[in-house]
């Protein structure tokens, strides 16, 4: 059996214009400069206004993708204080298998529209902030195992994204349950594990702390992902401090602690055991389109430098 090499992914959403015409050929500049096989795509309530236009935009490009959850989950949270996959009110767990539920007919649907197996995995998150309960986030996973169709089995699988955990004294941003509570509760639910490199650094106001998680995950042989969304400790033109910003590298924005060493050392650290690996950064609001994929592709050429992603790096970006 072949086996794939890492996919790189790009989380085009955090750094797409506002204009469509200047976002169909951002997402152009990703597929054919060769920095992106795959998208991670938000999913709030639905997959926007144009599912038909977002196939039409990864149809031969971007089959590797993954629908991220966590748009419409903080939404939800922040609504209600109960939603979520971990919540101890029925209520709220309900209503997190349901969007669950959404999400995953919402990629089939994208991947019948395209023709090809557009996305492969989508990511869930032990919600609700601060009250998370590990046996509830085991439960909706034994219910998301009971309730696999009957004529088979979905096309997606599930992954568990690390979000900060929660922390007395620590502000957070998502405040889910800690990675030594999900490791158990992923390892016995038979899926894996991703890392956001900002968010881990974020739960501890560490940027040792992604690199700890990384190495981690790759020793228990939990790791899928890694996506780097850099952070830091003072505001900066991107949000405030520790901040779930998606800051870019620290040559583009001094205040992010996510620089090329240390995503080389968090490389290092996956050992390669991992089935995806990329940038979701944001950029200046008047970046030209060209300016927006250069700063993407910065990240991008450090994953392809190392081998930890599979879509080659056009040389000069």
């Amino acid at each position: 059996m072949d086996i794939q090499p890492p996919a790189a992914l790009v989380g085009a959403y955090a750094a797409l214009p506002s204009l469509r015409a200047d976002q169909e050929h951002f997402y152009e500049g990703l597929a054919d400069g060769g920095i992106a096989d795959g998208l991670e795509i938000p999913f709030r309530d639905g997959l926007g206004e144009d599912a038909r236009w977002l196939a039409a935009q990864m149809r031969g490009r971007f089959t590797r993708s993954v629908i991220t959850l966590i748009p419409g989950t903080m939404a939800r949270v922040g609504a209600s204080g109960t939603f979520g996959l971990a919540s101890g009110d029925e209520g709220g767990r309900q209503a997190a298998l349901a969007f669950l539920r959404e999400a995953r007919v919402a990629a089939e649907e994208l991947n019948q529209l395209t023709g090809e197996q557009s996305v492969s995995v989508l990511h869930v998150h032990t919600a609700p902030s601060v009250t998370a309960v590990a046996e509830m986030f085991a439960r909706s996973l034994d219910e998301i195992a009971a309730s696999e169709p009957a004529t088979g089995a979905w096309s997606t699988r599930l992954v568990l994204e690390h979000c900060d955990a929660y922390a007395p004294g620590v502000p957070g941003e998502k405040r889910f349950l800690s990675l030594e509570d999900e490791i158990p509760l992923a390892r016995e639910g038979g899926i894996s594990v991703a890392v956001n490199w900002g968010r881990s650094a974020i739960e501890a106001q560490d940027a040792g702390r992604p690199l700890a998680h990384i190495t981690r995950l790759a020793s228990e042989g939990l790791l899928a992902g890694v996506m780097f969304s850099g952070a830091g400790p003072t505001a900066n033109g991107y949000g405030g401090p520790w901040a779930d910003a998606h800051l870019p590298l620290t040559e583009d924005e001094p205040a992010s602690l996510m620089d090329a060493d240390e995503v080389r050392r968090c490389l290092r650290a996956a050992e390669g055991a991992f089935s995806y690996a990329g940038a979701k950064i944001q950029v200046p609001g008047d970046a030209t389109v060209d300016e927006r994929l250069a700063m993407v592709g910065r990240v991008m050429r450090l994953l392809s430098e190392s081998g930890a992603a599979s879509a080659p790096h056009p040389p000069g970006l």
